[in-house]
C-alpha cells in the first residue's frame, strides 16, 4: 500500500502548458479517487518475498486492517496485530505532501494509438527529485506508456519499464524494472480505484550481490462502507 500511495501521489498533476494531449490526460488521472478508503472496504492479497497475505480492511472497524491469512494458513494474534500496525505506518510514511507532484517529463507526452475505447500514450518519467543525480540517471532510461478508458474516462493501466540497463550509482546495475498499476471501477458506477500492482527489480551491485525481488499487490471484494 506505501508503494501505491506513494505512485499515486506522483500522478495527480500534469503541466498543460503546450501539450494538447496534457488536459485530456490530467482529467484521466484526477478521476482516480484518492480518498477511497474513507468509505469502502475491499481485500487486499499482497505477495512479497515469496509470501503471500490476505488482508481485509473495512473503515467501519477499528482496527480497520484484519489479517485474514498468511500463505493461506490461519494467523496468529501477533500477527494479526502486527499487520494492523504496519498498515497504519505505511500509510503514514507515505507523507502529506505528495499530492501536486507530477509523473510526466513536460513535452514528452506522446498519442501512441487511437480507438473508438480508448487512448494509447507514451511519456518520459519525471522523477519528484530532480536534483537527485541518481534519480535523473535512472529516469533517463525508463519509458511509460499509459491507456485511458474513454468511457468513463479513466486510466487503465500505467506501465515503467526500463529501455536499457540502469547504472544510477558507482557499482549498481539494474537490468530489469517493470511497474504496472491498473485502475478501474471499485463497482458498476462506483469510483475509481486501484486493482493492482506488480513491481520487479532485478540486478546486482559490487560483482557480489544479485538481486531480484518482485511485489505483487491485488484489490478486490469492494464494498461501499459510508453512510
Amino acid at each position: 500500500m506505501r508503494t501505491l500511495i506513494l505512485l499515486l501521489g506522483l500522478l495527480v498533476a500534469l503541466p498543460a502548458a503546450g501539450d494538447p494531449n496534457a488536459e485530456l490526460v490530467s482529467r484521466a488521472f484526477a478521476s482516480i479517487s484518492k480518498d477511497f478508503e474513507d468509505d469502502w472496504a475491499y481485500t487486499e492479497i499482497s505477495t512479497e518475498e515469496e509470501q503471500t497475505f490476505t488482508g481485509r480492511y473495512d473503515p467501519r472497524l477499528e482496527p480497520a486492517w484484519t489479517l485474514i491469512s498468511v500463505d493461506g494458513r490461519e494467523p496468529s494474534e501477533p500477527e494479526r496485530e502486527e499487520y494492523a500496525v504496519r498498515k497504519v505506518r505505511d500509510k503514514r510514511g507515505g507523507g502529506e505532501d505528495d499530492d501536486g507532484e507530477n509523473m510526466i517529463r513536460p513535452g514528452t507526452l506522446e498519442l501512441l494509438e487511437e480507438t473508438d475505447t480508448y487512448w494509447l500514450f507514451a511519456f518520459q518519467p519525471l522523477d519528484e527529485d530532480e536534483e537527485d543525480d541518481a534519480a535523473r540517471k535512472f529516469m533517463k532510461h525508463v519509458d511509460g506508456t499509459l491507456k485511458i478508458i474513454k468511457d468513463g474516462h479513466y486510466v487503465e493501466y500505467m506501465d515503467l519499464r526500463n529501455k536499457k540497463a540502469i547504472r544510477p550509482i558507482i557499482g549498481v546495475k539494474i537490468s530489469a524494472f517493470n511497474t504496472r498499476l491498473t485502475f478501474g471501477p471499485a463497482t458498476e458506477g462506483g469510483p475509481i480505484v486501484p486493482k493492482s500492482i506488480d513491481v520487479r527489480v532485478k540486478g546486482g551491485a559490487f560483482l557480489a550481490v544479485k538481486f531480484d525481488t518482485s511485489e505483487r499487490v491485488r484489490f478486490t471484494a469492494w464494498e461501499y462502507a459510508g453512510e
